[in-house]
């Protein structure tokens, strides 16, 4: 089973939240971001900035519970420069 397929994640692949400005794109392929920071997990949501066109897009990955989150958020840390598509292909051995 990979990441995405996980049924303690509510939202693969999560959508960025936030304003943008007129003409900016807006990254809809998870191939082509780049996780550029984690920040504390937030009961079950694992919250991190991506970069896409050269822009900040803030993320909110919602999860079953905090300890998942948590979880989450640490093995994310350790693969900060990664595409998001890696995270969601990622195997899990459950």
């Amino acid at each position: 089973m990979r990441l995405r397929e996980f049924k303690g994640i509510t939202n693969w692949p999560p959508t960025p939240g936030g304003s943008y400005r007129r003409g900016q794109a807006f990254p809809t392929d998870e191939d082509s971001v780049v996780l550029k920071k984690v920040f504390p997990v937030m009961n079950e949501f694992v919250i991190f900035t991506c970069e896409f066109g050269g822009y900040d897009h803030t993320y909110f990955l919602q999860t079953e519970d905090e300890a998942l989150a948590g979880e989450l958020a640490r093995w994310m840390t350790l693969h900060i420069g990664r595409k998001l598509s890696d995270f969601g292909n990622f195997p899990l051995d459950l």
